[in-house]
């Protein structure tokens, strides 16, 4: 079996991970003529640390990435709402990691180009349409600055491609433009004094103004002097008219962001500091896309943000993406017959994979933060004489069943991992 996969990012690079790992020849396609990190920080929760354990790969996202004790629900008056532990800390058999995505993205190349080959990756080859038959698909791409395109033969095509994918479009000619959340993050990662136990995230504030913070280097830590590399993500509902154009690297052109949070100086995290000695503000407006009921067409399938964009107040983005690829593996090891396998992938992702659209566009478990916000006076010393800390808690659990993460169920589910 031949696996043609558009896209080298998080999920795509999972995916062809797991492929070689059950012995199916797999080469992934990526439009840029090199592969570069990109983006700050991300959450890589315990349903998809276990994947990556799995694969082998503990030893090396631990050189860098921060273990997650706990995540930590705050007012804008800096209370605490509520206080959730992370991972091990949680009764999880695995880790939740906080990290630059970067730097996954490209451990994920170093390792797949280690185990299957360099020239399994191949860079400038933007896919741009394909066809298939009976038994084979052809897939064609194009290299950048009119350098001609090429056609490669497989026998199934992945559509890793993000977004705006490619291989969406081309299934789902009629869907139109992505859908505006109606907010902006502004994003940033700097050195700064370790706040808490420097291994916590906190969430902060509510849909008027919120900010999430989470340190993300392992190695700045181990230098013994007090400082983490903190990302912290400042979120605003921005009118769409108003709001910046896609670009992972733009700037932010918002004079007054840091005035915004000018009163948030907590005994627990100075926020002002933080954003004041952020050198770059990067700024990206939020959108999903509605679910679809069908992901795949007999040889062509989607996965990750081409199958299900989400918005990403749940940390479960990047997380999916990592799931949906181990599963497309698992559903082609296990089946003879390529469409039937892709169907069994469908069944098993594409509903677990909706419903988390579905709840993250209504808020995931930061509307724990809309429900104090809500009831609570501001000022309010102890938040639970106006919300039961109950009623709290199932929000948070009630999201973890739909995204797949409650802890006994994850615990018992047997793995994605196939012996080639």
């Amino acid at each position: 079996m031949r696996v043609v996969i558009a896209g080298a990012g998080i999920g795509g690079l999972t995916a062809a991970l797991s492929l070689e790992r059950a012995g199916i020849d797999v080469t992934v396609f990526e439009s840029v003529p090199e592969i570069r990190p990109l983006g700050v920080g991300i959450n890589i929760l315990p349903h998809a640390s276990r994947e990556f354990i799995d694969l082998g790969l503990e030893a090396e996202i631990d050189s860098f990435a921060i273990r997650t004790t706990a995540m930590n629900y705050y007012t804008r008056d800096g209370v605490l709402a509520i206080s959730q532990p992370c991972g091990t800390h949680a009764g999880y058999r695995w880790p939740q990691w906080s990290l630059h995505r970067g730097d996954l993205q490209m451990a994920l190349l170093k390792v797949f180009k280690a185990r299957a080959g360099a020239d399994k990756v191949i860079t400038d080859a933007e896919l741009v349409e394909f066809r298939q038959w009976s038994g084979s698909v052809s897939a064609r791409f194009q290299r950048s600055r009119d350098a001609g395109t090429f056609d490669v033969e497989c026998d199934v095509l992945v559509g890793a491609d993000g977004l705006h994918s490619a291989v969406r479009a081309c299934l789902y000619p009629d869907e139109g433009r992505p859908i505006y959340s109606g907010l902006v993050l502004y994003r940033g990662a700097v050195e700064a004094p370790m706040y808490l136990d420097g291994q916590t995230m906190v969430i902060v504030g509510d849909k008027r103004l919120r900010l999430v913070a989470y340190p993300i280097s392992q190695a700045l830590q181990r230098s013994g002097q007090g400082h983490s590399l903190v990302n912290w993500i400042a979120v605003l509902p921005v009118a769409e008219g108003d709001a910046p154009s896609e670009d992972w690297t733009k700037l932010s052109e918002r004079p007054d962001l840091q005035a915004l949070y000018a009163d948030w100086h907590f005994d627990w995290f100075n926020v002002p500091d933080t954003l004041a000695g952020t050198d770059q503000v990067f700024e990206f407006p939020v959108y999903d896309r509605d679910p679809l009921e069908r992901w795949s067409f007999d040889r062509i399938t989607l996965l990750g943000d081409a199958a299900h964009p989400l918005i990403p107040v749940s940390s479960n983005g990047a997380v999916q993406a990592i799931i949906d690829g181990r599963a497309l593996a698992y559903a082609l090891a296990t089946h003879d017959d390529p469409a039937t396998a892709l169907q069994a992938y469908e069944a098993d992702r594409l509903p677990k994979a909706n419903g988390v659209v579905r709840a993250s566009r209504e808020n995931g478990p930061d509307e724990v933060l809309e429900i104090v916000a809500a009831r609570c006076p501001d000022g309010a010393a102890n938040i639970h004489d106006f919300v039961p800390l109950e009623e709290l808690q199932c929000v948070i659990d009630e999201f973890k069943k739909t995204a797949g993460f409650e802890v006994a169920t994850l615990n018992s589910r047997p793995s994605y991992s196939v012996d080639p």
